[in-house]
């Protein structure tokens, strides 16, 4: 019986229940195509050792992360559901429905929404697996004939660990249900949410807030020093700071433009009677969501940012484009070639024998860093010196031994004066001026060096060597940070977009008495923009300073942190944007119908 009252209560409220299935179905969907890349065997396969084991903890971090937050949005989602629903329980109580059946049936509409949106979600997944697989990778340079959408292991893990995360959530549900009193689920609709004003109090805190809130700020370019507490403490702060400003700031902002000329003009009175009304109750969910927000652009503008990077810090740091070990490795396609050199070496016992002149004559590129203690300094590039102290430690030396060894480590590089005649080879090395634009050539001289990488975990030498072996890494890493960006801030905008529409029966009357009084059509319409717009412009405006702050503690591994912003920034702009216009369409539907 209790199976029947679920269902036809959600056919009747889909509408409410809709916002909640939609965030859930997109964290499901993104959740199995992490878990499908991370458990993709004919993708794992095409990867080099290194390459597969980056890859499959890249993204199973980010299932991990997507599952916090996800545990975290339905926990707020399914308060605001049971807020909606409030009345219609206690109406179920005073027709002599007990608690436990009351209790109940909320838990079998929480399972049937986890029903709904995890096997919706795992097709919509599976869809973004296959439409997703050519980008992820190009992004990280590989080939392959099948990708597997549907993989029985992805769909294992999705299936148990929502089924878990809801089941929690309805168990939750119910435990908060029990606690509260029949008169109490009635009366839902007509709860004051304001409190009454304490000026010395709110000032105190008020300030307070600023003051922690800054000093979140002024911690972050610190983090890298102070490391995991740092990132602790600063988190800490950044989240009460967040509150209090919320809670506190916000209101002292408030309570003067209500005295000021400023916002005595128009509807700007009631506007700021309306955020005032709502900051009590909105600074847990104001909170969450400018942490989710900063969360969302900061992910995706950390992997933008290290991605588009790539090919210069590729070539800050090797003192050549490419080495070859082919011997008939042709360089005639490559355009505005800086140094170009034949060297020969010989292999034994797992060392490599250098001729002094030969290395002389050939004025070998390398690099020195004067500090190494200063992991942000560039390296400065010399000529190498065959006659200096510790020559055969050199770092041009000793990258080039172990590709010629074919030895990732512990080669041992010998600089003599004449090599003998039995066991010679050569190998060139080239740089260019311009990588990008040799992209083709290179990648076909890349591609003749397969032989000799293939059976080690080894990476060809030089600037391009070191691009394909970044791109492979920080590839997964940019595919991983857009997805989990967007997941993060379609749960946030879900989230707020179901708090703002479940007050409209309270909204619905204060905006009938500005028909009453003689307020136009049109600026109830512009005020109801301007209402919801406040609510979503504090917690963006909040993240965005968190996002430009905490990149600040990136600088010491990454170029430029903030080279990602802007393409981060219309990403999530453009999401946020978008729910943004659909909470006011529906806003507006519900609180100006007469």
């Amino acid at each position: 019986m209790l199976n029947k009252i679920a269902l036809k209560s959600l056919r009747q409220k889909w509408r409410d229940y809709s916002v909640l299935v939609i965030g859930s179905l997109i964290a499901v969907a993104i959740f199995y195509m992490f878990s499908a890349i991370a458990t993709n065997e004919p993708l794992l396969k095409s990867m080099s050792t290194m390459t597969k084991q980056v890859i499959v903890i890249v993204f199973v971090f980010g299932e991990i992360f997507l599952g916090i937050i996800t545990f975290v949005y339905l926990n707020f989602a399914n308060n605001f559901l049971l807020r909606l629903r409030q009345k219609d329980y206690g109406l179920l109580a005073m027709l002599g429905a007990s608690k436990r059946q009351v209790g109940g049936l909320l838990m079998r509409e929480t399972l049937f929404i986890g029903v709904i949106a995890t096997a919706f979600g795992i097709l919509v997944g599976a869809g973004l697996t296959k439409l997703s697989g050519q980008t992820l990778m190009d992004l990280i340079g590989i080939k392959i004939k099948h990708w597997a959408v549907f993989t029985p292991k992805a769909i294992l893990i999705t299936v148990v660990f929502f089924l878990v995360v809801f089941l929690l959530n309805g168990l939750y549900n119910r435990w908060r249900l029990k606690r509260v009193d029949t008169l109490t689920l009635l009366h839902a609709d007509e709860t004051t949410m304001a409190k009454p004003e304490k000026p010395v109090r709110q000032l105190i805190l008020g300030l307070l807030g600023l003051i922690i809130l800054g000093g979140s700020y002024a911690l972050m370019p610190s983090i890298p020093k102070l490391r995991m507490t740092g990132m602790v403490i600063a988190l800490i702060l950044n989240g009460v700071g967040t509150y209090l400003f919320v809670g506190q700031t916000l209101g002292l902002i408030t309570n003067w433009m209500r005295r000021s000329d400023f916002g005595q003009r128009g509807l700007r009175l009631f506007l700021n009677g309306q955020l005032s009304f709502r900051l009590n109750e909105y600074k847990r969910i104001f909170t969450m969501i400018a942490v989710l927000f900063g969360l969302a652009l900061g992910a995706i503008s950390v992997g933008q940012g290290y991605y588009v990077s790539l090919p210069k810090q590729a070539e800050e740091n090797n003192p050549v484009t490419l080495m070859m070990r082919k011997p008939d490795a042709k360089l005639s396609g490559l355009n505005d070639v800086t140094y170009q050199a034949e060297i020969k070496y010989r292999v034994h016992d797992g060392q490599v024998d250098f001729e002094k002149q030969d290395l002389a004559n050939a004025k070998v590129p390398t690099l020195t860093f004067n500090h190494p203690e200063d992991t942000h300094a560039k390296p400065k590039r010399v000529t190498l010196n065959v006659n200096a102290p510790h020559a055969d430690e050199d770092y041009t030396l000793t990258t080039w031994a172990a590709y010629l060894a074919g030895m990732p480590y512990g080669t041992k590089v010998n600089l003599v004066d004449q090599l003998p005649k039995q066991g010679v080879q050569t190998f060139k090395a080239v740089s260019v001026r311009d990588m990008q634009a040799n992209q083709k050539p290179l990648e076909k001289l890349y591609s003749g060096e397969s032989r000799y990488t293939d059976h080690g975990n080894l990476m060809v030498p030089g600037a391009y060597g070191n691009f394909v072996m970044l791109k492979s890494i920080f590839g997964g890493l940019e595919f991983m940070s857009v997805f989990l960006g967007i997941a993060f801030l379609v749960m946030l905008a879900s989230t707020l977009m179901f708090k703002v529409l479940s007050n409209v029966s309270q909204d619905r009357h204060r905006y009938q008495i500005l028909r009453m009084i003689g307020t136009t059509p049109a600026a109830s319409k512009m005020a109801t923009i301007k209402d919801v717009g406040i609510l979503f412009f504090i917690p963006m405006v909040i993240g965005i300073l968190d996002t430009v702050f905490g990149l600040q503690s990136f600088k010491p591994i990454m170029m430029d942190p903030y080279i990602g912003l802007g393409n981060g920034l219309l990403i999530v702009g453009g999401v946020y944007l978008l729910y943004f216009v659909v909470t006011v369409f529906i806003y507006q539907r519900l609180v100006l119908k007469k």
